[in-house]
């Protein structure tokens, strides 16, 4: 398996995921205008928390390709995002 195989691997399953993910998200949404009370809103909230952590998890997705390319310095430019939004989230919930 070439350097150029191990890139491509990860890139097909992501399209598959974030497909998944896109159709979750619909899913979730449409319910949560559909359904009265609390529990709309609950199932809208999951709606949005799917969109808001399907980037994050791409990111990781790519780290963890990067990093089984031996790509290093995309490993830490990533993991440097990820690290900055969770300072960020760290932040928000204290603050």
């Amino acid at each position: 398996m070439t350097t150029g195989d191990l890139a491509r691997e990860p890139m097909d399953q992501l399209v598959t995921a974030l497909w998944w993910v896109v159709v979750v998200a619909a899913a979730l949404a449409t319910l949560g205008l559909a359904l009265p009370g609390r529990v709309g809103l609950d199932v809208a909230t999951a709606a949005v928390v799917v969109v808001i952590a399907s980037p994050l998890l791409r990111v990781l997705w790519l780290v963890v390709a990067w990093a089984r390319t031996g790509d290093w310095r995309f490993v830490g430019v990533g993991l440097a995002v990820l690290a900055i939004v969770a300072i960020g989230t760290g932040i928000a919930l204290l603050a």
